[in-house]
């Protein structure tokens, strides 16, 4: 797959080198969300967009965290100062000009920087998607690419370390409350001298107990295998982890869709169901507390589409209304979803509505600790709207204001 060697699609920014400065203050406190995985450009048949999962994650995020409803974004160096929350993305980018406009465009958005590497040899990592009639899109990857390369640095230690340290301090802003891992990123597990995976992996089995720690399934044939997503989910034994000196804490949230829910039900052997059978109601109450016991998991969450979704809470992990816990049950919404009316169109896809949902859903759960039925509220609008756009991360400002007033803490 050949790298373009200039961005000129619409309303590509230009890049000079100059342009980014890709020095790293050690010294700055842990961001409140990191994201961790894949940084690429999807190859669209409308254009080449940033994308990847967890950079959409991250993007999105940052304007959920914002202070205000301004169209202006602020540095984040500015919220850092203001001591608001932040998110922060580790992730590798080649050293070429995607890889660099990449970087320049996260910090534009409000994403922190400092915890992204450039790889020497490995170029920025490109997807070819094609869409079916749905919009829904399939991927071709370049493989190797820089996002295969992700190492366990200094950066990442320190900001462990600084977690660690932190941990009894009474300043909550100071320390790392959430780090999502995506699945995609751990495809090569070693091979072509990768290290994503044994980074994400590391990072899955030292954390410590008040980090939320939350996977997101994106399962892409035929890069994921059984082992690496279980391995993601569960964690491993002390014995097997030198850096691990006790049992890896349990997953605050995994998060899947209706067709993956179904191939991890096959891997851990429990019952399987075809095609929407079991996608509503008590079934799937059912189907996820019995996924959420196996892989040892606090809270589940099904996408399904232009369906809404479900969120369940089991018994032994918090909510932010006690009061539908009080039997000590797990607790179990369901959203039927938002369409994005307004400005659906031929032109629109659903590249990139997972990662918003999935954006709502954390900053609504665990930064906000509102109810499951208001996280639900949030996470189905702002991933409606972005199912009727174009390209996976439009400003949310632009959305209609019936879902606006839904997804977003400001107004």
């Amino acid at each position: 797959m050949r790298h373009p060697t200039r961005l000129s699609y619409g309303s590509q920014l230009r890049l000079t080198v100059d342009d980014v400065n890709p020095r790293i203050d050690h010294d700055l406190p842990p961001p409140s969300v990191l994201c961790m995985g894949e940084i690429l450009w999807d190859s669209l048949p409308s254009g080449i967009y940033m994308g990847g999962a967890p950079s959409n994650v991250a993007v999105h995020l940052a304007s959920l965290l914002r202070q205000s409803s301004s169209t202006s974004t602020p540095s984040p160096s500015s919220i850092i100062n203001n001591h608001q929350p932040t998110v922060a993305i580790a992730a590798c980018l080649g050293n070429d000009q995607l890889g660099r406009e990449a970087y320049r465009r996260l910090s534009l958005k409000g994403v922190r920087t400092d915890c992204i590497q450039f790889h020497e040899v490995w170029e920025t990592g490109m997807a070819t998607a094609t869409l079916n009639e749905s919009g829904d899109a399939t991927y071709e990857f370049n493989t190797p690419a820089a996002w295969d390369g992700l190492r366990w640095d200094d950066r990442l230690k320190s900001m462990m370390q600084q977690n660690d340290n932190e941990e009894s301090s009474s300043s909550s802003s100071s320390s790392t409350k959430v780090v999502i891992m995506g699945t995609i990123a751990a495809r090569l597990n070693g091979e072509h001298g990768s290290t994503s995976s044994s980074t994400l992996a590391t990072i899955r089995n030292i954390a410590r107990e008040g980090i939320s720690l939350v996977l997101d399934v994106n399962l892409r044939s035929p890069w994921y295998t059984p082992e690496s997503v279980l391995g993601l989910a569960r964690g491993v034994d002390a014995s097997a982890s030198a850096q691990a000196q006790e049992s890896p804490p349990k997953l605050a949230l995994l998060k899947l869709n209706e067709e993956e829910l179904c191939i991890l039900e096959e891997w851990c052997g429990l019952p399987t169901y075809n095609g929407n059978e079991g996608l509503a109601g008590s079934v799937l109450r059912q189907r996820m507390e019995q996924l959420g016991s196996c892989l040892n998991a606090q809270r589940i969450c099904v996408t399904r589409g232009k369906d809404g979704a479900a969120l369940l809470c089991t018994s032994n992990s918090s909510s932010g209304d006690d009061d539908d816990n009080v039997d000590g049950r797990s607790i179990f919404h369901e959203n039927p979803g938002y369409s994005n009316i307004s400005l659906a169109n031929n032109d629109c896809d659903s590249v990139g509505a997972g990662d918003a949902f999935l954006a709502a859903l954390v900053s609504s759960l665990f930064l906000y600790n509102e109810s499951p039925e208001r996280v639900l509220e949030r996470a189905c609008a702002l991933g409606g709207y972005v199912a009727g756009c174009r390209g996976a991360t439009p400003e949310h400002g632009d959305a209609p204001k019936e879902l606006r007033q839904i997804f977003s803490f400001h107004g």
